[in-house]
C-alpha cells in the first residue's frame, strides 16, 4: 500500500485505534521517537555536543518524558514551557529558555527556577543585568542568514524580530561587564525546516566567529531547523554529510580554543514529525463540479500547517487497500474557505465512513491546535514499544468542552424557560 512505510503501524491497527478511541486522534510511535533520538546522539561521539529538544514542536508530557529518558535536554521559548519541563522531572541545568519579548515576571521566574536564560535584545539584557548582577546568561544573535520552509518561519534574516544584531555585540558585552554579568553562551536559530543545509553550516561559522568576541563563553547553541521530507519526492536531510562538514568546523574550533566549551543543537520537528499522524473520518463526499471534496471530522483547528504555511502532508485512506484512482481535496469541518487540509490528492475511491491518516503530523500539530468554532481538541494515543497503545490525552465530549469553557469564563448559565 502506498504511504504504508509512513503509517507507523499496520492500517488495521490504526483502524482499531480509530474505532476504539474515535476521531480525530493524533497517534504517535514511541519507538520511532527513541530511534530518532538515538540517531542524533550518535552523530558526534568525539565532540562535546548535546541535544535540546524544541518543546514547541510537540509538548505532550508523555513524549517529553520519552525524550528526556533518551538523554535530551529541552529548548523552551516560554515560561510556561519551562514550568512544564520542570513538572516532568527535567533538571534546571537541562532547560534552555530563549526569551522573546519577555516580561519582568517571566524573567524573575526563569532566574528563580535556575534555567539557562537566553536573551535576544539589548533592552532585556540591560534589565537582566541591572536586576541580577554577578550572574551569567546567554545571548541570541541575528546572523542575517535566511532559511526556513516558509517566510513565516524564517527567523535569521535581516528583518527578523529575533536576536541581537551582530554589530551590537560589543555593546552587549559592555552592558554585561558594567554589571559583572558573564555572557557564557551565544545562540542563533535561522529557521524551521531549513531548505539548504549550507545555510546551517554558514550559521555555525558565524557563531563560531562571533563567540571569539565574548570573553566568558562556555557554550555555543546552533539552534535547530533540521527538515523532514513531507512530499513524496523530498529526500531525507543528509545527516551524515552534515555531521562530516559540521564536525570539521567544531573540531577545528576546539583545537584553537582555550578552556572547556560545549555545543548544542535544538531539533524538534526532526525528532517527532515522522513519529505522528492524525486520524480522521470522512463524513461527506461532495462533488462540486471541478472538485470532489472529502469532508472530515477535523480541520485547521487541529492541524494548522496547511492553512498557515501552505504546508503539504501526505494523506492515506487506511480503510481501502485498492489502488489510488480518484482525485480529491480533503476539507475540514471549520466554517472557513481556507479549511483545506490537502489539495488534488489521488486516493482509492473513498466513501463516507472511511478513515484517513494525515502523515508526518507529529510536529506542530497538537501544539498549534485550538478550540476554534468551539470544537473539542483531538485525543492523543501513544503506540508503546511493546506494540500496545495507550491514551495520553483524552478527547472531551461536546458537552464537556462547553462546560469547561463556561467554567473558565466564570459564566453562570441562566435557567432555560
Amino acid at each position: 500500500m502506498r504511504n504504508q512505510k509512513k503509517l507507523l503501524t499496520e492500517p488495521d491497527k490504526l483502524i482499531r485505534i480509530a474505532e476504539k478511541w474515535g476521531t480525530p486522534t493524533y497517534v504517535y510511535d514511541e519507538q520511532v521517537i527513541r530511534d530518532r533520538c538515538g540517531t542524533l546522539r550518535s552523530l558526534f561521539p568525539d565532540l562535546p555536543v548535546s541535544w535540546l529538544y524544541a518543546v514547541k514542536a510537540n509538548d505532550n508530557p508523555h513524549i517529553l518524558n520519552i525524550i528526556r529518558e533518551e538523554g535530551f535536554g529541552f529548548d523552551t521559548v516560554s515560561y510556561e514551557e519551562v514550568l512544564l519541563c520542570k513538572k516532568i522531572g527535567a533538571k534546571s541545568r537541562d532547560i534552555f529558555y530563549t526569551e522573546n519579548n519577555m516580561t519582568d515576571s517571566e524573567m524573575a521566574g526563569a532566574v528563580r527556577d535556575g534555567v539557562v536564560l537566553n536573551i535576544g535584545s539589548l533592552g532585556r539584557l540591560e534589565s537582566y543585568c541591572r536586576s541580577y548582577p554577578k550572574t551569567e546568561c546567554s545571548i541570541r544573535i541575528k546572523p542575517d542568514i535566511s532559511d526556513g520552509h516558509h517566510s513565516k518561519v524564517d527567523t535569521g534574516n535581516e528583518d527578523s524580530k529575533f536576536g541581537i544584531r551582530m554589530d551590537l555585540l560589543p555593546e552587549a558585552q559592555s552592558i554585561a561587564k558594567s554589571h559583572s554579568v558573564k555572557i557564557s553562551g551565544i545562540h542563533a536559530h535561522i529557521g524551521s525546516g531549513i531548505q539548504k543545509p549550507e545555510n546551517l553550516l554558514a550559521e555555525i561559522d558565524t557563531l563560531l566567529e562571533a563567540s571569539g568576541h565574548l570573553d566568558d563563553i562556555s557554550f555555543i547553541n546552533f539552534g535547530g531547523g533540521m527538515p523532514i521530507p513531507y512530499r513524496p519526492p523530498d529526500e531525507d536531510f543528509d545527516l551524515l554529510h552534515f555531521r562530516d562538514l559540521a564536525g570539521k568546523r567544531l573540531a577545528g574550533y576546539l583545537k584553537n580554543k582555550n578552556g572547556a566549551i560545549r555545543f548544542f543543537f535544538e531539533p524538534g520537528r526532526w525528532v517527532v514529525g515522522p513519529a505522528g499522524l492524525l486520524l480522521t473520518q470522512v463524513n461527506t463526499v461532495k462533488d462540486q463540479g471541478r472538485k470532489v471534496f472529502l469532508g472530515t471530522d477535523t480541520g485547521f483547528n487541529h492541524l494548522l500547517r496547511p492553512a498557515l504555511y501552505d504546508a503539504y502532508h501526505e494523506v492515506a485512506n487506511i480503510s481501502r487497500i485498492t489502488e489510488p484512482g480518484k482525485t480529491y481535496d480533503v476539507a475540514g469541518n471549520i466554517c472557513e474557505s481556507g479549511d483545506i487540509l490537502a489539495v488534488d490528492r489521488t486516493l482509492p475511491e473513498t466513501k463516507t465512513g472511511d478513515f484517513l491518516a494525515i502523515l508526518d503530523a507529529g510536529a506542530y500539530g497538537m501544539t498549534m491546535a485550538s478550540h476554534y468554532n468551539r470544537r473539542a481538541l483531538p485525543a492523543e494515543i501513544l503506540i508503546r514499544r511493546d506494540g500496545g497503545s495507550k491514551i495520553v490525552r483524552k478527547r472531551l465530549t461536546a458537552e464537556q468542552t462547553i462546560e469547561a469553557f463556561l467554567k473558565d469564563t466564570r459564566y453562570q448559565p441562566k435557567e432555560s424557560s
